[in-house]
């Protein structure tokens, strides 16, 4: 499903016009554990218009999913927050960073798992 969203987020953004770039890696001041943060998605106008748009892509809750995207705001960017699941988003968002939520559901059909997507909540 990530990549699901991944591509699909990627593809829109191309066709209005933004270069897409991915796993983009944030300023070294940007670090958990001495690991970089890297971003899923990062959009930049192809006119040079605008702010970056920063983009994250998540299943659960991940507090560092949020604060790269925290951290990317702080910078200037626009920052947006693809979260996939039936449950509920568990932390607070600030307002600086713009929550997608995607209700998926998953079912077993014999050995595969299949998925159905609802669009519930935007903000």
């Amino acid at each position: 499903m990530t990549s699901f969203f991944t591509d699909s987020a990627a593809r829109w953004a191309n066709s209005l016009g933004y270069d897409v770039q991915r796993e983009v890696r944030l300023p070294d001041s940007i670090s958990r554990a001495g690991r970089p943060g890297r971003l899923d998605l990062q959009l930049r106008h192809r006119t040079g218009k605008g702010r970056l748009i920063s983009i994250e892509i998540d299943r659960g809750s991940k507090l560092w999913s949020l604060d790269k995207l925290t951290q990317a705001a702080e910078l200037g960017d626009l920052a947006l927050w693809i979260r996939w699941s039936r449950e509920p988003v568990q932390v607070r968002i600030p307002p600086t960073v713009r929550l997608i939520r995607a209700h998926v559901l998953r079912r077993r059909s014999g050995s595969q798992y299949r998925y159905s997507l609802q669009a519930d909540n935007c903000g």
